[in-house]
C-alpha cells in the first residue's frame, strides 16, 4: 500500500462525513449564502474550528458551479488551502540517516496512546539506531511491563525504576546510561497527566530539567501525544502543554477511529507546533510521517493526482 492510500483509507470516517456532505451541497450548483452556511456547519462538525473554516469559505465564495467538473475544481481548491495551513507544521522527528543524538520525552494525557507510541518509534530506530527506553511512569505498573514488551520485541534496550519512585530519578539514570554507553536516542515515557493538575505538570518541568543538564549538547525535544478521537478538546490540551513544557513536537493518534479529523487542520492554524507522526490503525506501520498533502486531499475523498 503506498503512503498516500494508507492516509485514504485509514481517514476514511472523516472523509466520509465530509465529503459526501461537501458534495450533497455543492450538487446544488451554486454557491450562493445559503450554500455557505451549510457548508460552514459541515466543515465544523468535523472540528474545524471557525476561523479556519472562514479562510476557507472564502477562499471558494466566487465560484459559480455548472458541472461536475467544477465541483471537482473547488474541492481542489479547499483541499489547497488546507495543505497551506499544514505545510508549515510538518515535522521530521526521527532522521534514520542523520548522525544526531537525540532524546525524546513523550508527555500527554492518560489514554492517548503514548507507551504504545513508544513501542512503535523504537520499532523503526532500533534496526540501525543503539536506543535506550526509559519507563518512567512509576505509578502504573501495566505501563511499564508493557513498555519492556516492546523493548524486548525491538530489541532495546531498557530502563525502569521501583514503584512509586521519583521519575526524575529514573530519568538521570537513563540520561547517563544513554551519554556513557553512546546510545543514539532515548525514548522517555512519563506517567499520563491530567493537563489541569499544576503540581503533575511541575514533575514533568523537573523531569525535563533533570535530563537537560546532563549534557547541553544532546538536543532535547518534548513531544506531546494526542489522541485525535477528543477532536477539538486535543487543543485546550495542546494550549496547556505547549505553554509549560515547551512541546517542540506533535504526535496525533488514532485519526482512523474518528470523523473529527478536522480538528488537527485546527491545531495547525492556531499553534505553531510541528506535528511529527500521525496514527492511522495499530499497526506498526500505521504510525506514518505526518503529510500535509496526503492529509488535505485524503479527507475530502480526492486522489492522490490532480
Amino acid at each position: 500500500m503506498s503512503f498516500f492510500s494508507i492516509f485514504k483509507s485509514r481517514l476514511s470516517k472523516t472523509s466520509n462525513a465530509l465529503s459526501f456532505n461537501i458534495l450533497e451541497i455543492l450538487k446544488k450548483k451554486k454557491i450562493d449564502d445559503v450554500t455557505l452556511e451549510e457548508l460552514e456547519s459541515v466543515l465544523i462538525s468535523s472540528d474545524i474550528s471557525l476561523d479556519v473554516v472562514n479562510k476557507l469559505l472564502i477562499s471558494i465564495n466566487k465560484f459559480r458551479i455548472s458541472n461536475d467538473d467544477e465541483i471537482k475544481t473547488v474541492l481542489e481548491v479547499l483541499a489547497e488551502n488546507i495543505q497551506s495551513i499544514l505545510l508549515p507544521r510538518e515535522h521530521i522527528l526521527i532522521d534514520a540517516d542523520s548522525d544526531e543524538k537525540k532524546i525524546l520525552i513523550f508527555v500527554g494525557v492518560n489514554g492517548s496512546g503514548k507507551t504504545t507510541t513508544i513501542g512503535k518509534i523504537a520499532n523503526k530506530v532500533s534496526s540501525n539506531k543503539k536506543t535506550l527506553i526509559a519507563a518512567c511512569d512509576t505509578f502504573r505498573a501495566a505501563a511499564v511491563e508493557q513498555l519492556e514488551n516492546w523493548a524486548k520485541k525491538n530489541n532495546t534496550s531498557f530502563i525502569a525504576g521501583k514503584s512509586n519512585q521519583d521519575p526524575a530519578s529514573i530519568a538521570y539514570q537513563a540520561t547517563e546510561k544513554f551519554e556513557k554507553e553512546d546510545y543514539d536516542f532515548l525514548l522517555v515515557d512519563t506517567a499520563g497527566r491530567l493537563s489541569n493538575n499544576t503540581n503533575l505538570i511541575n514533575q514533568l518541568i523537573k523531569m525535563k530539567n533533570v535530563i537537560s543538564k546532563i549534557d547541553s549538547s544532546i538536543k532535547v525535544e518534548t513531544v506531546l501525544v494526542l489522541d485525535g478521537t477528543n477532536g477539538s478538546n486535543m487543543i485546550k490540551q495542546a494550549e496547556i502543554f505547549g505553554n509549560e513544557l515547551k512541546v517542540s513536537s506533535l504526535i496525533i493518534t488514532k485519526l482512523d477511529g474518528t470523523a473529527k479529523g478536522g480538528a488537527l487542520i485546527s491545531i495547525a492554524n492556531k499553534l505553531e507546533i510541528p506535528i511529527s507522526y500521525v496514527g492511522l490503525g495499530e499497526s506498526v506501520e500505521d504510525l506514518v510521517n505526518f503529510d500535509s498533502r496526503s492529509f488535505a486531499r485524503s479527507i475530502l475523498n480526492l486522489d492522490e493526482q490532480k
